[in-house]
């Protein structure tokens, strides 16, 4: 779990995507293989689509379906919703990624970094999210003055910060 850094916020349009966004681009360009794990909490999403061909094959029993088209392929593996962080970290592991970034907060203990619009989501949230949270990182970063950022762990304004973000998560999974 050395090289998996979770990326966690306040809420919808908190950040979290766009923070993704620019640590996989900027991260890449620095020559590191990126896996990503996207965690959905609508209770009854579904890449997969019922009646289609893929679908049917896991309604008649297949453990794990993969579709495969001229430019991607996806596995489909129906599972308990508490299995879903081991899972994406299984498949994702096939390709020996060098870095795993993880939107949203996962249920192992991993560095997280946590992604607000304003210091007062940040004061209101941060307290109760606990683990390892390793910086404060915002694309709205006209909202944390630096006299009243009184946290003691570093805030990246984005997008100006990221290649500083992204040499902290270098720091972190070496």
């Amino acid at each position: 779990m050395n090289r998996i850094i979770a990326v966690i916020g306040a809420g919808r349009g908190s950040g979290k995507t766009m923070t993704m966004e620019a640590l996989i681009k900027e991260l890449s360009s620095r020559g590191y293989r990126i896996g990503a794990v996207k965690q959905i909490h609508e209770k009854n999403f579904s890449i997969d689509k019922e009646g289609k061909d893929t679908w049917r094959m896991a309604e008649a029993g297949a453990s794990i379906v993969a579709a495969a088209a001229p430019g991607e392929v996806t596995a489909i593996k129906r599972i308990q919703s508490q299995e879903r962080f081991m899972e994406a970290l299984k498949l994702l592991k096939t390709e020996d990624p060098d870095i795993i970034l993880v939107e949203g907060n996962p249920p192992a203990k991993v560095p997280k970094i946590f992604v607000a619009r304003t210091l007062d989501k940040v004061r209101k949230i941060l307290p109760i999210v606990g683990g390892d949270v390793i910086c404060v990182a915002s694309f709205s970063p006209e909202n944390f003055k630096e006299d009243e950022y009184d946290l003691k762990i570093p805030f990246y304004p984005l997008p100006a910060g990221v290649k500083k973000l992204a040499s902290l998560i270098e720091k972190r999974v070496k």
